[in-house]
């Protein structure tokens, strides 16, 4: 009998038994030449998969030019360094140097030598409803007021405060005359000023302030408010304004030091 070499085995056999075996010993190398590429394939997956990349960071969130700006601590601030923030003023003059961002129409007002912010005038628009937080907190469980929510009421009742005006009667018309509210800082604003104020214009001022001037004329004198002598002592006819206007709304809010309005001769 013929004698064969069996592939892999490296064995003689008979010929009967060549095909059976043959068979067997075929299978079981080919199945291991099978496996062995597979699990080679497998480890070559794993070892040169590519991890999953961790979540980006979000980005923090840039604030708005105003948003950095109406905060008690702009007063005192340089200038010069207001100006990096919000860019250089459209106007100055007198030692007020106007901006226009995120909506809002903003005066910063500086000392002498035009180095150092003193306060700060916020016009109060649609446009421009600022939360008053930053600059008067908030109480605890409550929203903060904004500046759309503003009333010479609610500042009075909320500061306190008195009211002035530059003119009554006789005014001209080089400019419409203003009725402002001011509140001196105290301890609990950290010594900072506010106020509000509005021109002359719309019916509810003028019919306050046509109240406020005629109830003074009937006690004093035309004089005693030609010569704004009410603004020298504030406090006298108040009631009389603080009515008339308390549902009015203000045109601008100020914040700073050195907000005290100039009562002219008091003597």
């Amino acid at each position: 009998m013929q004698n064969s070499w069996l592939p892999c085995s490296g064995l003689k056999m008979g010929a009967a038994m060549v095909a059976i075996a043959a068979a067997a010993l075929m299978a079981g190398c080919s199945d291991s030449k099978n496996e062995a590429p597979a699990a080679a394939a497998a480890a070559a997956a794993t070892a040169t998969a590519t991890p999953a990349p961790a979540p980006a960071a979000a980005a923090p969130e840039t604030k708005r030019v105003i948003d950095q700006l109406f905060d008690t601590e702009t007063i005192g601030m340089n200038l010069a360094y207001v100006e990096k923030i919000a860019g250089p003023a459209m106007r100055s003059e007198s030692h007020r140097h106007q901006f226009r961002t995120d909506g809002c129409e903003v005066t910063l007002v500086s000392d002498d030598a035009d180095k150092v912010i003193n306060s700060m005038e916020v016009s109060i628009s649609p446009s421009c409803n600022l939360s008053l937080e930053p600059v008067l907190g908030s109480t605890a469980g409550e929203p903060a007021t904004r500046l759309g929510e503003l009333s010479f009421g609610r500042f009075e009742q909320m500061l306190g405060g008195n009211y002035y005006a530059d003119c009554l009667t006789l005014c001209g018309n080089a400019a419409d005359p203003v009725v402002y509210l001011q509140a001196e800082g105290s301890r609990a604003t950290g010594f900072m000023d506010f106020a509000v104020q509005a021109p002359m214009v719309e019916d509810t001022v003028l019919d306050a302030t046509s109240a406020w001037r005629d109830a003074m004329t009937k006690a004093e004198s035309e004089d005693y408010v030609l010569d704004t002598r009410f603004n020298c002592e504030p406090q006298r006819f108040k009631d009389v304004i603080a009515s008339g206007l308390k549902n009015a709304k203000p045109t601008v809010f100020s914040f700073g030091r050195g907000l005290k309005f100039e009562q002219g001769d008091c003597n």
